[in-house]
């Protein structure tokens, strides 16, 4: 059995602002430095101690899994087939921006992504890809297995587990939520069940 938590990290200024994060590479703010004791508290809970932590080589999912490892005694893991998706135009624009602009766009690809591609982003299937070369040896490797992901990419990952579609309704809504943590547990023929609802830090 393998354990597998799907970390959100921290915040930095543009979640406070709604603001489409992707590919770019941005410090945590104060709040998101704050928010960081809660999610080592709720790894700490799991129903087995993290060996292992992955993540991207860009901020903030870096400084998140850095700070995870060092409570917990692991040293990072970092791929760079583990970076955000590149939202290409999107990058930077408030959500309510971009929903406004293009709603019908906007809300198709919050509910299935994989059938819109931001203009010069990167196409969903391109990132599946990559990540699931990335994931592959981890996987089989770690009985638990901490991934440290923004959205979408989160959202990508949780999706590649379990098998089913992929939804960024609740991770792209106007009104940001504190870091989300899943956790999901391998059944007998390989295919992941989540263990626990969506579960928001406190902040």
């Amino acid at each position: 059995m393998t354990i597998v938590a799907v970390v959100r990290p921290g915040w930095t200024d543009f979640d406070e602002q709604h603001r489409l994060i992707g590919s770019l590479d941005l410090p945590l703010n104060s709040r998101g430095e704050t928010q960081l004791a809660a999610i080592i508290e709720r790894l700490k809970a799991l129903p087995k101690p993290p060996d292992a932590i992955v993540c991207g080589t860009a901020q903030p999912a870096k400084a998140t899994a850095e700070a995870i490892a060092e409570a917990l005694g692991l040293t990072v893991r970092e791929s760079e087939e583990l970076a955000n998706l590149n939202l290409g135009l999107w990058q930077s624009s408030t959500i309510e921006d971009i929903g406004r602009r293009m709603s019908r766009i906007f809300h198709q690809w919050q509910e299935a992504p994989e059938t819109v591609c931001p203009s010069e982003g990167e196409p969903w299937e391109v990132a599946v890809a990559r990540v699931q070369r990335a994931l592959k040896k981890p996987l089989r490797k770690f009985d638990a297995l901490v991934i440290v992901a923004s959205e979408p990419l989160a959202s990508l990952v949780s999706s590649l587990l379990t098998g089913e579609p992929p939804d960024l309704t609740t991770a792209f809504s106007e009104e940001p939520c504190d870091p989300i943590i899943e956790v999901f547990e391998s059944s007998r023929d390989g295919e992941y069940i989540r263990q626990s609802n969506t579960d928001e830090t406190t902040s």
